[in-house]
C-alpha cells in the first residue's frame, strides 16, 4: 500500500503541487470503493469523478472541521446515496467489476476459483443493508479507522464498531461454503 501524505483541506486551497498529490494518492482507493458499493466501473469512475468535483468546490466555500480524505469520501458516500436513490438498484454487471479488479495471473483453475470466490464475497456485501455494506468496505479495503467511518456515517465510533462486526457476521454466514 502506497505511504498516504496527510494533509489539512486548509493547505489544499490554492496549492497544485498539494491538490496532484492528494488525487494521486486518493483517487484509486476511492474509486476501488464506489466499485464495490455499483459493482459497476462506469458507475465507480463517474462517482469518482463527481466526488473530486465536489471536493474541490466545496474547499472553496469552507474548511471542513476533518481531514481531506474523510471529507472526499462524506462527499462521496453522499453522491453514492443520491445515485442509489435515483436508481432503486445495487447490482450491476459483476463479471466486469471483477475484471477490472483482476490482478496477477493466477492458473486457469485458481482463476476460476477465485472469480467465483470474488463474486460470492461481491453478492454478499451488495446484498448487506446499505449502512453495513458502506462500513464493511471502508474498514477493510479503504482502511479506515472507526472514528473516520463514523464520521462519514454521522454515528458513533461503537456504532460504526457494531456495524462493521455485524458485516462481517452475515458475509461469513454466506460465504460458509468456500470454508
Amino acid at each position: 500500500m502506497a505511504t498516504v501524505v496527510e494533509h489539512d483541506c486548509s493547505s489544499l486551497r490554492g496549492d497544485r503541487v498539494a491538490c496532484e498529490a492528494f488525487v494521486r494518492e486518493q483517487y484509486d482507493g476511492l474509486f476501488r470503493w464506489f466499485l464495490w458499493l455499483t459493482s459497476c466501473p462506469h458507475r465507480a469512475a463517474d462517482l469518482t469523478q463527481e466526488s473530486f468535483a465536489a471536493f474541490w468546490v466545496s474547499l472553496h466555500r469552507s474548511a471542513p472541521e476533518t481531514t481531506p480524505r474523510t471529507w472526499l469520501y462524506s462527499i462521496g458516500r453522499n453522491l453514492w446515496r443520491k445515485d442509489c436513490r435515483s436508481r432503486r438498484t445495487h447490482a450491476a454487471d459483476g463479471d466486469e467489476a471483477m475484471a477490472a479488479m483482476a490482478d496477477g495471473e493466477p492458473s486457469p483453475a485458481d482463476a476460476a476459483e477465485q472469480r467465483e470466490f470474488a463474486a460470492a464475497l461481491e453478492q454478499a456485501v451488495a446484498r448487506l443493508p446499505a449502512d453495513l455494506a458502506e462500513v464493511f468496505t471502508l474498514r477493510i479495503w479503504q482502511e479506515f479507522e472507526y472514528a473516520d467511518i463514523a464520521a462519514l456515517q454521522g454515528v458513533t465510533p461503537d456504532l460504526a464498531r457494531w456495524r462493521f462486526f455485524r458485516a462481517r457476521q452475515i458475509i461469513r454466514e454466506r460465504l460458509k461454503a468456500w470454508g
